[in-house]
């Protein structure tokens, strides 16, 4: 095969790649499997915060008798499920169980089309808030390479060491890699989205496949827009320590199949550019352009009031407690102790919320919590906000604590017979337990 008929047009290429393929899917599928997402305030921590995680650990080691866990697969995967599970409830409560006074009443943005452009609110409350308009052009593209589609045969390219430069925001990184005997287009296709995806370079890289059974190294920037005096995100090109050459022209890793652009949209009429769909306005509206929006129609953001905004917020809380409960019922297994964990979560909403009825907040015989909209939008109208979000405020303190107890170990919920207790009068070294072995062991990924 001669690599050098496989040479196209760029620009007729980008127009067939664009159509045939449907480029922005096949990215986004990549992006959602090799990229790390960005996780909710609850993931990011500070090393207090892991300091805390090891005393935690080490405390219940050295408190504890020694068990036994039994090899059941399923128990164990339900035991990471149900701490997914309190870390996705943790995130949700971080910011209702604060210390400040207004924590269930804050302030509330709202969008009268949240598919085009949503908002959240992120002033301290203190400021005048006004409403604004806003039209959406463009919204902000990342950079997308796509090259040529090739046969699942063997490289024609001749075997040896090849090498390949990726210029990134103005940074420079080379790639190298080698070609053996028996080596298919598919095998080297594949080392080079590894190698990229790897590299941690700001660089998404992955595989697409045509109906012939061709397939296509499709290479995309994590960041979207233009950084100034630039006018692609990256550029992939041949590196001179590359033995044989010629490399990037036979793969097509340097075609451009969408160039990057910055989103354009108008506040109150003022034009204003972004790199990002995602920007803060006034200090106070955390905006995400979504779509653009119809011409002539643009997109109303402003604040509800208090009391919409209270609605709001324990809905928020109710979901997320009743969304627990459901799941961790939902559990069939006899060697996980779902009851336990139902029954420790339902006592904690029945100790904070018995006196919560007059405020329409209720827990039913199935523990969960129903709440009256209307009757808590008459407490507020009365001037009972307080009377009602303080049991609230209390409860999800409490809530918040039993998530984190859930996530330093799961495996209390699991069937595991003792195994012996601690000498009472031996050393105060830590013993072997389970939640180092297994719980520890899971905050890998978050801390």
């Amino acid at each position: 095969m001669d690599w050098q008929k496989l040479s196209h047009d760029i620009k007729e290429e980008r127009r067939g790649i664009m159509a045939g393929i449907g480029i922005n899917e096949a990215y986004n599928n990549f992006a959602s499997t090799y990229v790390a997402k960005e996780n909710a305030n609850v993931d990011k921590h500070k090393k207090s915060d892991l300091q805390n995680v090891y005393k935690s650990i080490a405390r219940i080691n050295k408190e504890s008798p020694l068990h036994v866990l039994k090899q059941d697969d399923n128990a164990q995967a339900e035991a990471v499920g149900i701490k997914e599970h309190a870390r996705a409830l943790r995130s949700q409560l971080q910011d209702i169980g604060s210390e400040e006074e207004s924590a269930l009443s804050k302030r509330s943005a709202v969008s009268s089309d949240s598919d085009k452009v949503s908002v959240e609110y992120v002033g301290s409350g203190q400021e005048n808030s006004t409403e604004f308009t806003i039209a959406v052009d463009q919204l902000a593209t990342n950079q997308i390479n796509a090259g040529h589609f090739l046969p699942d045969e063997e490289v024609a390219l001749p075997k040896g060491n090849y090498a390949f430069n990726a210029n990134v925001n103005g940074h420079e990184y080379e790639f190298q890699y080698s070609i053996h005997e028996g080596d298919t287009n598919k095998d080297i296709q594949s080392k080079l989205t590894r190698l990229i995806n790897k590299a941690g370079i700001g660089l998404v890289a992955g595989l697409q496949e045509d109906s012939q059974n061709q397939s296509t190294i499709i290479i995309g920037s994590n960041d979207t827009g233009l950084k100034t005096g630039y006018t692609l995100r990256f550029e992939i090109s041949e590196s001179s320590s590359s033995e044989k050459g010629l490399n990037v022209a036979y793969f097509g890793l340097n075609l451009v199949a969408q160039e990057p652009v910055n989103a354009h949209f108008y506040l109150n009429g003022n034009e204003h550019y972004s790199s990002s769909n995602r920007f803060t306005v006034g200090n106070q509206f955390d905006i995400t352009l979504k779509q653009a929006t119809e011409p002539g129609v643009p997109v109303s953001i402003g604040v509800k009031n208090e009391n919409d905004a209270l609605i709001e917020n324990v809905r928020g809380l109710v979901n997320g407690y009743n969304g627990f409960i459901d799941s961790v019922s939902g559990v069939q297994n006899s060697d996980f102790k779902s009851s336990k964990l139902v029954g420790e979560t339902v006592s904690i909403a029945q100790h904070h919320l018995q006196n919560t009825e007059p405020y329409g907040i209720t827990i039913n015989a199935e523990g969960r919590i129903d709440y009256d909209a209307q009757k808590l939008r008459d407490a507020a109208n009365a001037g009972k906000t307080k009377e009602a979000i303080e049991p609230l405020k209390e409860f999800t303190k409490a809530l918040v604590a039993k998530t984190e107890e859930i996530s330093i170990d799961p495996m209390k919920y699991v069937e595991r017979p003792v195994f012996n207790y601690k000498d009472p009068h031996g050393s105060d070294n830590p013993s072997p337990y389970i939640t180092s072995e297994y719980s520890g062991m899971m905050f890998n990924n978050y801390c």
